[in-house]
């Protein structure tokens, strides 16, 4: 397995990157994809749609170990000539996305053509209504091809779910303020959800998709490990001990076979 450094430095060799967000999930992509691996290693080469792939920051990790890739996203950033020279290099496709809320956004793609979708912190910045966006999703999906999904946990023990003292501030809840005015993001967390909301999402989705595999992870324990102080030190034991209050959520979901 590539080490983190190494995958750092492979990514900035070829130029213009987002280096702090690549410092900062660099082991969240190394992670996921390990935990790909470990569940689906023995597929082979597979043809998989990253969505939201941005700098190809993960798409790469999966074309280094032989998987056909299509880099999907809206902005410009797929236009920058280090992301193009990236792409060359290791034969990722570049789509372009339009709408992501309308069912036509993956009709560039043919139908039953795709074995794996990477939806990886994608899910708690969704803010329109996403039924559209499934339905193209489940279109270009092979059946038995399953939808890769990471999202962080509403239970995770830093979470806003344990926010009582703000809420007995009467500062309300969701993203503070201060994070809307003074934080560089790529879009705020509109919703974070617990396993067991994931699990209905899929349920009442009008869509033939379900939950097929869900588990608890901790992407960035490493980086509380760095974190003084005796609330920081009980934070992470409690973590590796109970999956409930990991930061994150690693889900598999898959089309419902004919008939079912």
């Amino acid at each position: 397995m590539i080490t983190s450094t190494d995958y750092i430095a492979r990514v900035k060799a070829y130029g213009q990157t987002d280096e702090s967000y690549l410092q900062w999930h660099a082991q969240r992509f190394l992670l996921t994809k390990a935990l790909f691996d470990q569940r689906h290693g023995q597929a082979g080469s597979c043809r998989i749609l990253d969505i939201g792939a941005h700098w190809l920051h993960q798409s790469l990790l999966y074309a280094l170990s032989g998987h056909s890739m299509i880099a999907a996203d809206v902005g410009g950033v797929l236009n920058v000539q280090s992301v193009r020279d990236m792409a060359a290099e290791h034969d990722i496709a570049l789509l372009q996305m339009g709408d992501l809320s309308a069912a036509s956004v993956f009709d560039e793609l043919e139908p039953d053509s795709i074995d794996f979708v990477l939806f990886t912190e994608i899910l708690e910045h969704i803010t329109f209504n996403p039924v559209g966006m499934w339905q193209a999703i489940h279109r270009v999906l092979k059946p038995g091809g399953k939808i890769i999904i990471t999202t962080p946990n509403y239970y995770f023990w830093q979470s806003r779910a344990w926010g009582f003292g703000r809420f007995a501030r009467r500062m309300g809840g969701g993203i503070p303020v201060h994070e809307i005015i003074t934080e560089i993001t790529y879009g705020h967390h509109w919703k974070e959800y617990s396993s067991r909301e994931i699990v209905r999402y899929f349920d009442i989705l009008p869509v033939s998709l379900y939950v097929d595999h869900m588990h608890y992870v901790s992407f960035n324990h490493a980086h509380r490990q760095r974190i003084p102080g005796f609330r920081s030190f009980c934070g992470r034991q409690l973590e590796q001990r109970i999956g409930f209050f990991r930061d994150s959520i690693y889900a598999e979901v898959a089309v419902y076979a004919a008939g079912d």
